[in-house]
């Protein structure tokens, strides 16, 4: 199976840790009571690694960077490390596939077919001393705040 250009979009997202806490971000969205965790579409020729870092900075308000882990995943490695042990990735950990369906414009006229929302999934990671920063998102995101909670209780809110 497959999909044309116009049939998919792909954005990235990710799930953000503070490694000397332990704890998760987790974005609280003021004006709907939900919470998430940040992610978005890619703009043109962006990287999904760059949407990635770029969409959980804006909605997060935190400095976020990727955070390298040992996991499994069926992309070679770079020439240059292939004589060294397993090295750490900024692979995706996970992909969620979203469909939306055809679209209209308010008069009724066809505005779009539809089509698969690709999302990647990346870990990423804070300082222990990173601070808040309020307004970084875009114009609809300025009611979003961002939390830090255990495990436990960002998988309950979630």
């Amino acid at each position: 199976s497959g999909y044309a250009s116009g049939d998919f979009m792909l954005g990235a997202g990710m799930v953000i840790i503070q490694p000397a806490t332990g704890k998760v971000v987790v974005c609280h969205d003021t004006k709907t009571k939900s919470y998430f965790l940040p992610k978005g579409r890619k703009d043109v020729n962006e990287s999904l690694e760059d949407t990635a870092v770029r969409e959980a900075s804006e909605e997060s308000g935190y400095p976020v960077r990727h955070f390298p882990l040992f996991k499994d995943t069926w992309q070679p490695v770079p020439p240059e490390d292939r004589n060294k042990e397993y090295p750490a990735n900024i692979e995706p950990a996970y992909v969620s596939i979203t469909p939306w369906t055809p679209r209209f414009t308010k008069d009724g006229h066809f505005k779009d077919r539809g089509g698969e929302y690709l999302t990647f999934w990346y870990v990423g990671q804070i300082a222990a001393d990173a601070q808040w920063t309020p307004g970084t998102g875009m114009a609809d995101e300025q009611n979003y705040v961002s939390e830090l909670h255990t495990f436990e209780r960002a998988i309950q809110l979630l």
